[in-house]
C-alpha cells in the first residue's frame, strides 16, 4: 500500500473546527476538558496525511460517560489497542479494521481518542505538537522523512509508522522526555 501524504492545507484547521463542534454537541453532558487538534494537520508548513487526529481529554472520572457518549452518537469503540489511556474511536460507519485514509463521504477522515488527563499518550501528542511549532528544523526534518516513506510501498499503515520511529523519538528527546516515559512511546510504536 502507499501511504499518501500532501502539503499542508489551510482548509485542515477548518476540518478541525467541523469537527470539534460536531464532538461538543455530542458531548455536551459530559463536558470534557478540552478537544484538542494534534498530529500533523495541526501543524502549518508540515507535510501530512489528510487525516484529523483528535484528541478528547477527559478525567478518568468522566471516562465511562465520555465512552457512552461516544458509542450512542455511533462511534466505535476500539478500546486502547496497546496505547495505556487513550481510546480509539471510529467514526460512525466504520469499524475496528477501518483505519482512517483519506476522505470519505466529502469530509476528512479522524483518528478520534478519548485521553485520559496526565496519561503518557496526550503527553506524547502535545510535545510533539508543541516541538513541531517551534522548531523550524526539527519539522522540516518530519516533514522531509514523512514524504520520503510515502514514496514506498508498505504491507500496512503499521509499517509507515514504524518508519516514523527514530524523528519521533528525537522530537520527544529535544522535549526533554527520558526514561520510564520515553520507554512508554517506544514499546507502543514497536
Amino acid at each position: 500500500m502507499k501511504v499518501v501524504v500532501l502539503p499542508h492545507n489551510p482548509t485542515w484547521i477548518v476540518e478541525f473546527s467541523n469537527a470539534k463542534a460536531e464532538l461538543e454537541t455530542i458531548l455536551k453532558d459530559v463536558k470534557p476538558l478540552s478537544i484538542e487538534h494534534v498530529g500533523s494537520t495541526s501543524i502549518p508548513g508540515l507535510p501530512a496525511k489528510p487525516i484529523l487526529d483528535i484528541d478528547i481529554i477527559v478525567t478518568r472520572e468522566a471516562f465511562d460517560a465520555t465512552r457512552q457518549a461516544m458509542v450512542q452518537a455511533g462511534y466505535f469503540d476500539c478500546g486502547e489497542m496497546n496505547i495505556p489511556g487513550r481510546f480509539a474511536f471510529r467514526e460512525p460507519g466504520f469499524g475496528q479494521s477501518d483505519a482512517a485514509s483519506g476522505v470519505s463521504l466529502g469530509a476528512m477522515r479522524r483518528n478520534t481518542y478519548v485521553v485520559i488527563e496526565g496519561c503518557v499518550a496526550l503527553k506524547n501528542h502535545l510535545d510533539i505538537k508543541r516541538m513541531l511549532l517551534s522548531d523550524e528544523g526539527l519539522r522540516d526534518e518530519y516533514g522531509r522523512v514523512k514524504l520520503a516513506l510515502a514514496q514506498k510501498e508498505w504491507a500496512n499503515i503499521g509499517e509507515y509508522v514504524t518508519g516514523k520511529n527514530e524523528i519521533l523519538w528525537k522530537i520527544l528527546q529535544r522535549a526533554g522526555w527520558k526514561g520510564e516515559d520515553l520507554d512508554e512511546v517506544k514499546n507502543a510504536n514497536s
